[in-house]
């Protein structure tokens, strides 16, 4: 990356904890030149709407920061920056209604449909399941599984999409180095999503401590990202309510995962679906609303990853019409897996159906 003299200003006032993305905006109206927003005295800032307290702040905060150490900590640490106008910045961000003015990423983020998948901390073994249930199919199907590293259902998704060959982002709330990368009891599925060629996100600096603020803020990176939020588990004052309302904001899908009308864990997603969000029992509903919705994104999708083991084995019985039954009967296996597999196939473009549960090649 070259720094020039306006990217390293940008990326100072970038760094500063008091400016958000709308503060940001507002500078880069005011000061044509990035290097002079940042020099500017606190009266200058004060004068194009900064509050005199931030700006205050700000000016005190400049005194203590040398830019070229803040350069070398992103280099040492392989954390790359995102600016909204570089030509790499996801076009989902840019388009969003408050987009991020900066980005600070470690690996490598690839600009493909993606799917948000988030829930509560206090999973039960129901939400478990359906992540087991729902999650691989989704990976396997090449979208990117984005949710936001929390303990709870965040996490199994994560590890069920690293498990199923995936890929995955998690967008975090604080900065993406080591030291402050939050839960610490995550930072080992953090390091696996890495290794695996995953990617971590943050609109706030290397160092930056992970605050009850910055949560919703992290929340609407998670919804807007993603053509579409599945809400797995979550109660009506959970952040998973927050993502999915965001999501709703950006015009983005919203899928939830019917629950035990006993269970506290699944009142906030059996609400989502009272208020209009749809029913997802399985992983081919996620697809279907996208398919509906952007038809292009699934064109896009089946690029991404191979058929698995047991598609392939479904497409060798497809040169001539097969029932769903007797697929299951050829192949050892229950006719619900069957079909759920024949739903992704026919996704895929790969096989199509010709009425009475009888299937075909469909190219």
């Amino acid at each position: 990356m070259s720094w020039t003299e306006e990217r390293v200003a940008r990326l100072c006032l970038g760094s500063f904890p008091g400016f958000g993305s709308r503060t940001l905006r507002k500078l880069w109206a005011a000061f044509l030149d990035p290097q002079a927003a940042w020099l500017a005295s606190g009266s200058k800032l004060t004068s194009v709407g900064i509050s005199e307290k931030v700006a205050q702040r700000f000016v005190s905060w400049r005194a203590t920061v040398d830019p070229a150490s803040l350069v070398e900590r992103l280099e040492r640490d392989s954390i790359s920056v995102l600016f909204k106008d570089d030509p790499t910045f996801p076009s989902a961000f840019r388009h969003s209604s408050d987009p991020p003015e900066i980005l600070f990423v470690r690996g490598t983020l690839r600009d493909v449909p993606a799917i948000a998948i988030v829930g509560t901390r206090r999973f039960t073994q129901y939400g478990k399941r359906c992540v087991d249930l729902l999650v691989p199919d989704l990976a396997r199907s090449g979208l990117l599984i984005v949710s936001g590293l929390a303990l709870g259902i965040d996490a199994l998704v994560h590890r069920s999409t690293l498990e199923a060959g995936g890929y995955t982002v998690a967008i975090l709330g604080g900065g993406v180095d080591d030291d402050a990368i939050y839960p610490r009891e995550n930072f080992p599925l953090a390091k696996q999503i890495l290794s695996a060629g995953g990617v971590m996100i943050s609109e706030f600096p290397p160092g930056a401590e992970n605050r009850k603020e910055h949560f919703p803020m992290r929340n609407r990176l998670i919804a807007s990202l993603s053509s579409a939020t599945l809400v797995i588990e979550g109660t009506p004052e959970s952040g998973s309510m927050i993502t999915a309302k965001l999501a709703l904001e950006e015009n983005r899908e919203v899928l939830a995962v019917p629950g035990p009308i006993w269970s506290e864990a699944s009142s906030g997603t059996n609400q989502l679906l009272k208020l209009g969000a749809k029913v997802c029992t399985r992983s081919a509903d996620v697809l279907e609303a996208l398919s509906l919705d952007r038809p292009e994104l699934m064109a896009q999708a089946r690029l991404m990853l191979p058929l698995d083991p047991i598609e392939e084995h479904i497409l060798t019985f497809l040169t001539e019409p097969q029932h769903v039954d007797e697929l299951g009967r050829l192949m050892e296996t229950t006719s619900a897996t069957i079909s759920g597999k024949l739903a992704l196939l026919e996704l895929k473009g790969l096989a199509k159906p010709i009425g009475g549960q009888m299937w075909v090649k469909g190219r």
